[in-house]
Formats: structure tokens, C-alpha cells, sequence
């Protein structure tokens, strides 16, 4: 009778249900809203508008932005054609890679301009990213220096007054000077490969590209006869009439720094639609080095995170889940404080101690312990005469750092291996060994792998999608930071003949239990956050702080997308594996061809 009754009225019986469950769900979010607002009210602060006028001198144009997207995604900015500014800053990315160290110029792998998605995790990826060559058969060695970080909210990072706020270390606060530096670095667009022995020098004096010199001021000390880059970056105004084959010193000519930002000058101002472009953003066709920072840094500024639905919880909309209301109830309370809330006792976690919001990062530096990438150079110990300690050339151009390391200790003689430095590189403190910059949580899924050199990847763990695959990862590091400092004697439990086993391997043993700081302090192992509690905290950070459109719409309104079509007539490619140093933009090789 009962099974009747439930066939005869299932639809409406159903839909009542529903109903009634709904009512109840939204009930009970409602409730659990209203006692977080006044629960954590002193955390819930408004995103500031960004403030161009400091940044950049005022708000860029429409007409700057669309330049600026367009040098962007274009690899005409690279040396070998074979790069762009997008390769470690991708849209469907949520403007970082998904690499741990990723590889620029003569790399291979990854979507090009017809695949990319526009929102994150949509379309191809660039996670296969590896070594290629330069067509003409050099092959790549060389891995960027650190995981590629996002742009987004970069805006707020950035001072220009104290020069820092950018990279993992603290570098560069100015974003106009920094912007340019990947056109001169050999892993990054510059390239490190020697012209070729055969085939036209077409970078010579009075040739296709230099049919009049390039005038730059990013400029970079260069030693004049053997080409070889020495310290000193605006060291005076240079013009470049070409690029010789040889050196004076009978050496095959690798382009120099400066060399590479005259020929990305000299390529841009033989497109006539760039010309365009520049005109209508400065109200001239002259291309420059300045013009091309101006364009590329206003575009930078406008990636943008903003619309979160912490964002629209904060202005009075109840759209948090109960996962994320509780997840966000561990993230304003101090570390290990029980605190009751929804009926269920949970335990703070004290992200809030680091993360702060509304950008939801800080401008600290702390000591993880986290281990660096073998196939960084940051990561090889080299010997420094004078007992100055250890660096390698790209800490060496730009000052003496501390001596972070001891041997025996922090690095072991036969080995070549060592932890990168991390802010100490940058600050020359010894304060600041190993320590790396606090990200900003906000879209915390487009950072995947996590780390400063990427390394929590969540490799050994199933997954069926890259989204799913960053949201494992995710969990991991969100494992470790809760796990809180150690002693490997902890782990063992005093058996000194057990092997240390770290369950996230992560840990670097070789960085100084005393210099480990996460924000809060554990006199012992933490592993009582349930797996609940984990899904928790996860849901807020990941879901709760992500902007979907963020990736589309900048700050302006803008297109921030990756575009199908650049001025170049280049494919607007994440990568363009048969991209070579001799290859001249379509429109200005056809018309050399009816020459």
C-alpha cells in the first residue's frame, strides 16, 4: 500500500521534499551567516580600489590596456619567437603555469593561442611543459629559477617607494622596471643559445631589422668586446646597431641583454599594426623600451581578484556554504583554540596570523623549512673564494648574500645540492635565510604546485584532472603548514636508528629547525586536525576566495583573456615549438620575399 501511495504521488511527494530541505539548508546557513558576521567582524575589510596614480603615474587607457594584452600574449617579446610573458603567466591558469619550474625560452609543451580556455582549468594546460630546442638543433638545459607566482591582486603587492613586494624573495617593488627583465633573461625570453654558423645574420647593421639602430634605457652593463653581462642594470643609455655573428674576441655571439631587448624593440616597430596600437596608447608610433614596460605593467595591474564569494559575504549576501562558514571559522581563530560552531567543536587553524585579509597574504617572510628543487640553480652550491660563502652568477649580480649556509650542516660537500636562500638573496640579511614571501590565498588554486620551486605536486596520489590534482595538492600543503615546526627526534620518538620519514616530503632537513616559522608555536607534533577539518579550511580557501571571472574581466573592465590573433601574425601561442631566432614576423617576411 505504502509503495502505492509513494508511485501514485512521487513527483509532488518529492518536490515537497526538496522544498522542505532547501528551506531547512538555507535556515541553517542563514543562522550560521549572521553568527559569523559578529563572530569575526574585525576580519571582514572591503578590497581597496587599486591606486594607479602611485603605481603608475595615473589609470592607464583602454587603448594601453589592449596594447599591453596583446605584448602579453605575443612571442615576438622573445628572442627565438618561441615565448611570451603568457608561457609562465596563462590565463586558463589563473596567470601562473601549473609547473614546478617551468621552461621558457627554447622550451616545448603546452596550449597554444586556439586551445586556451579563458576561465581557470579550462581548455589546455601547460603542465608538460619540458626542454626543446631552437630549431636549429641546441637543446635546452635550463629551468626557470622558482615556481612562476600569479599576477593576480599583484596590484597590491607591489611598492614602488621601497622597491619591493614582487617575487618569492621580495624583489622589486617597481613594476615597470621589473616587467622587462624577463626579455633580458636568458631563461626567460632571452635565450641563451649562440647564432647560428649558417644561414643570413638577419640582426646585422643596416639589415631587415636593424635598418636603424634601437635606442634603449633598461639598459644592462655589457662588456663591449666579448658581449659578457656584468652588474650594473640602467647603467647608461644604449644604441644597438645590430648583432654581429662573431664578438671582436673571435667568440660566436650569444645576444646579450641588452641585445635581446633591441631586437623585441626592433621586431615590434616593423609590424604596422603595433605601430597602430602604440599610437592610439601614446599618441605616437614610436616603440620603446619605456612604452613597452608601460603597456605590459598597466595590463598586469588590472588582473584582479575581487568579486570572491568572501567578497559578496562580506557585503551582506549569504552565498558561503556551511563547509566554508566552518572552514572560515578555523581561519580567524588562533591555532589549536577549541571553538563551537554550527553544533560541531572544531579547532582554529590561525591562517589569519599570515594570511590577512582582504588580500588575504601579508608582506612577511617566513621560514617553512619546505625543500627546494634539485633543478633549480638557486638550489647548487658553488664554492665563493674568500670564505664569502656560497652563491651562484644570479646572486652574484646583484650583491653578496649572507653566508645562509654551513658545511655539514645546511649543505653537505659532496653533494650538489643546497636549499635555496630564498629573502636573504634579496635583503642581504642573515636574518632572512631561507625565508620566502607569504602568497595571497585569493585564487590559491592558479598557484598549484605549491612552494617556492613547486614541489607539492600531490604526484603520488590519483587524479583524473589537473583541478583535481591542485586540489589534492592543496590539501597537502595545507597538511604541512597545520603540522606546524619539528624536530626529526619528535618523529622518532627519540629511537635514533629509525629513519626520519616525512609523510609529505616536504621537510628540509638541511634548514634549521630554529629558523622555521609558521606563525604560531608547537612544542610537539599536531596531527589532530581530522580529515573533516581539513575538507573544511580547504572549501574556504579554495572555492570561497576564487573570482571565476577574474581570469576574463580585469580591473577596468578589460579583456584580460588570452586573445586568438596577436599583431605579429606569430600563433598567440603558450609555446611555438618550431620557434627559431631567425624567424621574422609573417607580413615582414612575405614582403622581404617580393624584394
Amino acid at each position: 500500500m505504502w509503495g502505492t501511495l509513494v508511485g501514485k504521488f512521487s513527483i509532488p511527494f518529492l518536490a515537497l521534499l526538496i522544498l522542505f530541505s532547501c528551506r531547512n539548508a538555507n535556515k541553517e546557513t542563514n543562522e550560521l551567516s549572521e553568527i559569523a558576521r559578529s563572530d569575526f567582524k574585525p576580519h571582514f575589510k572591503k578590497l581597496p580600489k587599486i591606486d594607479y596614480l602611485t603605481l603608475l603615474g595615473g589609470k592607464p587607457s583602454q587603448a594601453e590596456l589592449k596594447l599591453g594584452r596583446m605584448l602579453f600574449n605575443d612571442t615576438i617579446l622573445s628572442r627565438n619567437n618561441d615565448v611570451s610573458c603568457a608561457t609562465c603567466h596563462l590565463a586558463n591558469h589563473g596567470f601562473a603555469d601549473g609547473n614546478d619550474l617551468t621552461v621558457g625560452s627554447l622550451g616545448a609543451g603546452g596550449p597554444n593561442g586556439n586551445n586556451v580556455g579563458r576561465r581557470q582549468f579550462e581548455g589546455a594546460l601547460s603542465v608538460n611543459r619540458h626542454f626543446g630546442d631552437d630549431g636549429t638543433h641546441f637543446k635546452a638545459t635550463r629551468r626557470m629559477f622558482r615556481n612562476s607566482l600569479s599576477t593576480i591582486n599583484v596590484a597590491y603587492r607591489v611598492n614602488p617607494k621601497t622597491d619591493s613586494g614582487l617575487l618569492w624573495d621580495g624583489r622589486f617593488g617597481d613594476l615597470l622596471f621589473q616587467i622587462l627583465l624577463p626579455i633580458h633573461t636568458p631563461e626567460e625570453l632571452c635565450g641563451y643559445n649562440p647564432l647560428p654558423l649558417k644561414g643570413e645574420n638577419i640582426f646585422k647593421e643596416g639589415g631587415a631589422l636593424f635598418d636603424k639602430p634601437v635606442a634603449i634605457e633598461h639598459s644592462h652593463f655589457v662588456d663591449g668586446y666579448s658581449g659578457a653581462n656584468k652588474n650594473l642594470f640602467n647603467f647608461k643609455k644604449v644604441s644597438i646597431k645590430g648583432i654581429p655573428r662573431f664578438r671582436e674576441n673571435g667568440q660566436l655571439t650569444i645576444p646579450n641583454r641588452n641585445e635581446c631587448m633591441a631586437l623585441a624593440i626592433a621586431k615590434i616597430r616593423s609590424v604596422p599594426a603595433y605601430r597602430s596600437l602604440f599610437k592610439a596608447a601614446y599618441n605616437s608610433e614610436k616603440v620603446t623600451d619605456h612604452r613597452i614596460a608601460s603597456a605590459l605593467a598597466a595590463f598586469v595591474m588590472t588582473h584582479v581578484s575581487k568579486n570572491t564569494k568572501f567578497d559578496q559575504f562580506i557585503k551582506g549576501e549569504n552565498v558561503l556554504s556551511v563547509s566554508q562558514l566552518k572552514g572560515m571559522s578555523q581561519f580567524f581563530t588562533p591555532y589549536g583554540k577549541e571553538y563551537e560552531f554550527g553544533g560541531e567543536k572544531l579547532k582554529g587553524m590561525g591562517c589569519v596570523s599570515c594570511h590577512t585579509p582582504p588580500t588575504f597574504d601579508s608582506h612577511r617572510f617566513e621560514t617553512l623549512g619546505v625543500v627546494s628543487h634539485a633543478g633549480s640553480s638557486l638550489a647548487r652550491p658553488q664554492f665563493v673564494s674568500g670564505g664569502s660563502g656560497f652563491f651562484n652568477k644570479e646572486r652574484g649580480q646583484r650583491g653578496t648574500p649572507p653566508e645562509c649556509h654551513i658545511e655539514g650542516k645546511t649543505f653537505l660537500s659532496d653533494s650538489r645540492y643546497a636549499p635555496d636562500i630564498g629573502r636573504a638573496q634579496a635583503s642581504f640579511k642573515k636574518e632572512d635565510c631561507f625565508k620566502f614571501r607569504v602568497p595571497t590565498l585569493r585564487n590559491v588554486l592558479s598557484s598549484y604546485p605549491y612552494f617556492h620551486h613547486g614541489t607539492e605536486k600531490a604526484q603520488s596520489l590519483p587524479a583524473n584532472s589537473v583541478q583535481e590534482r591542485a586540489n589534492l595538492a592543496l590539501k597537502n600543503a595545507i597538511r604541512y603548514h597545520l603540522r606546524g615546526p619539528y624536530l626529526p627526534e619528535i618523529i622518532t620518538k627519540g629511537r635514533y636508528r629509525n629513519n626520519f620519514f616525512d609523510d609529505l616530503f616536504q621537510r628540509d632537513l638541511l634548514i634549521p629547525y630554529y629558523s622555521l616559522n609558521f606563525g604560531f608555536t608547537a612544542d610537539k607534533i599536531r596531527n589532530d586536525f581530522s580529515d573533516k577539518e581539513v575538507d573544511y579550511i580547504h572549501d574556504f580557501v579554495a572555492n570561497a576566495l576564487y573570482d571565476k571571472d577574474s581570469t576574463v574581466f580585469g580591473d577596468m573592465g578589460n579583456d584580460v583573456s588570452h586573445p586568438h590573433r596577436v599583431p605579429s601574425g606569430f600563433s598567440p601561442s603558450i609555446t611555438r615549438d618550431h620557434g627559431h631566432q631567425f624567424e621574422l614576423m609573417p607580413a615582414i617576411e612575405k614582403k622581404r620575399l617580393i624584394k
